[in-house]
């Protein structure tokens, strides 16, 4: 008698409970709440036996999702063209979590690039910086995308945004960290200073500051670092630890775990169905904690503003009466200087402290209200709503796992 191929076996599971597998890369740290948000949907709506690869060194049977794999439905981030066509002969509906294969046999659900690109630049625009950078890989469509937002943001607000290509796929696998090492050092040094660099995600934006650290450049001071996903790992093992856009994984899961379950239940989805998450979060660290600004005035009133700011919403005219200018003379001169209004600085500050006190406390809305001077904790959740798009114990609610009323 022969031995069967396990992967050629459907699981035996509960009658009725769909065996779902989800395949997303192991090694970053930012996909981790893909789950939460598929276990959310489950947990609200149907119960799925879920599969996946986990490191149980060795102490749990090996599960491999590839094309031997089946089960009634699939997540997946990238899949080859030889994996695509052998789900759909087998009718196994899929779910694709990358840019990079999108219009390529599944619908997909993806985090907004474009939005990712935007909001990086207005973080950068609000340092005083007056040279920015952009470093992606061509080959990929998320970093074209991104790049191309950032660079469109910049030039909108009266900047140059130097694009930096680098593709480590073209490089060879033995000793490429070696010339991706010479590359970025070629490429800093050639960049001009104090300079903003945003990067296309967090495994490239803490590799330049570690390498700005190996040569001299001082991070924040000459070389301010940015990247995408927020990953906790690579943005914590640099030094200063990494600013970066936060990747929405618990909204990309929650949209795909509902996507699929459609499709398992028999709906019809075009394979070119697109949805895109918004981006709402930027994890600003010290790798972007600097304002390079010389103008003494400006300088001095965004000084005052994120000192004050956080706590009491400050006026306009009370910045401005804090300088020799006219109101109107103040106005014209901050946004020269800064590409944005005083009114929006103000707003920005308060904005991020909030965010800050709502992910990281556990204080009631109605106290954080007073403790900002908010009229009255409605006011507080009108801002936040028409800022964010999303009421206070909604945002809350993406970090902490308790109500607070």
């Amino acid at each position: 008698m022969t031995q069967s191929n396990q992967h050629d076996v459907k699981p035996e599971v509960r009658s009725g409970m769909p065996v779902v597998g989800i395949r997303v890369p192991s090694w970053a740290s930012f996909t981790r709440p893909i789950f939460r948000g598929i276990v959310d949907f489950i947990r609200n709506n149907e119960q799925w036996q879920i599969q996946t690869l986990v490191d149980s060194t060795n102490e749990m049977a090996p599960v491999l999702i590839d094309e031997n794999w089946r089960g009634d439905g699939l997540i997946l981030f990238r899949y080859s063209a030889e994996e695509a066509e052998i789900f759909k002969q087998c009718k196994i509906p899929v779910v694709n979590l990358s840019a990079e294969c999108l219009g390529k046999g599944f619908p997909t659900v993806i985090p907004n690039n474009f939005e990712i690109g935007k909001q990086a630049a207005q973080h950068m625009l609000t340092l005083g910086l007056k040279n920015f950078s952009y470093w992606g890989d061509p080959s990929r469509n998320y970093s074209i995308e991104r790049g191309d937002a950032f660079e469109q943001q910049i030039r909108l607000a009266g900047f140059n945004c130097i694009k930096v290509q680098i593709e480590p796929d073209h490089l060879p696998w033995d000793g490429r960290w070696v010339k991706m090492h010479e590359r970025i050092v070629e490429e800093l040094s050639r960049l001009p200073k104090p300079v903003g660099i945003f990067a296309k995600d967090d495994m490239l934006g803490s590799n330049i500051i570690r390498i700005c650290n190996e040569v001299g450049i001082l991070v924040p001071e000459e070389i301010a670092v940015m990247g995408t996903n927020a990953d906790e790992v690579f943005c914590q093992i640099s030094t200063p630890p990494l600013s970066s856009v936060a990747y929405p994984g618990e909204s990309v899961g929650y949209e795909a775990a509902r996507l699929l379950s459609g499709m398992m239940n028999g709906k019809s989805i075009n394979n070119d169905h697109l949805v895109t998450i918004h981006i709402r979060d930027i994890v600003a660290r010290e790798s972007t904690n600097t304002f390079a600004i010389d103008d003494l005035i400006v300088t001095e009133a965004v000084q005052y503003i994120r000192a004050v700011a956080p706590v009491y919403p400050i006026h306009v005219t009370e910045v401005a009466a804090r300088s020799s200018l006219s109101l109107s003379g103040f106005n014209k001169h901050f946004v020269q200087q800064m590409g944005h209004t005083p009114k929006e600085e103000i707003k920005r500050v308060r904005l991020a402290k909030l965010q800050t006190l709502l992910k990281n406390s556990n204080e009631k809305i109605s106290q954080i209200a007073k403790e900002m001077k908010f009229g009255s904790p409605e006011e507080l959740a009108r801002f936040f709503k028409r800022e964010t798009g999303m009421v206070p114990k909604e945002y809350r609610s993406r970090y902490q796992n308790v109500t607070l009323l």
